[in-house]
């Protein structure tokens, strides 16, 4: 079987962080334990860090990177990435975080896990 990269976009991790739904917890958990190569953005890192140090203080916002970064492998943004978001955010108006972390999957291959509905350049899953 063939392993696919998936790239997690913040609103996954924000979503696991403040939902209250049991069920949505686990289907959300369940994109985690499939085999595929977890990958996350270093752009989705800020993010995550921004707004759990808003929301919970630094303590959890630096918790939660090192998690993210011990579980995940993370892709920085390198030429390749910020150009073709650049096409991207032109293309669609997309904001440009959603753009980096879009580029990010269309130029790894990955597939990537939000239900933001930016996402319509790249392929997407979401429960």
């Amino acid at each position: 079987m063939t392993q696919i990269d998936r790239v997690y976009d913040t609103r996954y991790f924000w979503a696991i962080y403040t939902t209250k739904d049991p069920e949505q917890i686990g289907k959300l958990k369940s994109l985690l334990v499939e085999k595929r190569h977890r990958r996350v953005s270093s752009i989705t890192l800020y993010e995550i860090y921004k707004l759990s140090i808003a929301n919970e203080g630094k303590d959890v916002a630096e918790l939660r990177c090192n998690l993210v970064k011990k579980d995940m492998q993370v892709v920085s943004v390198d030429s390749y990435i910020a150009e073709a978001a650049a096409r991207i955010s032109h293309q669609g108006r997309i904001p440009m975080a959603d753009a980096l972390i879009m580029a990010t999957a269309k130029i790894i291959g990955a597939e990537c896990i939000t239900d933001d509905p930016h996402f319509t350049l790249v392929k997407t899953r979401w429960i």
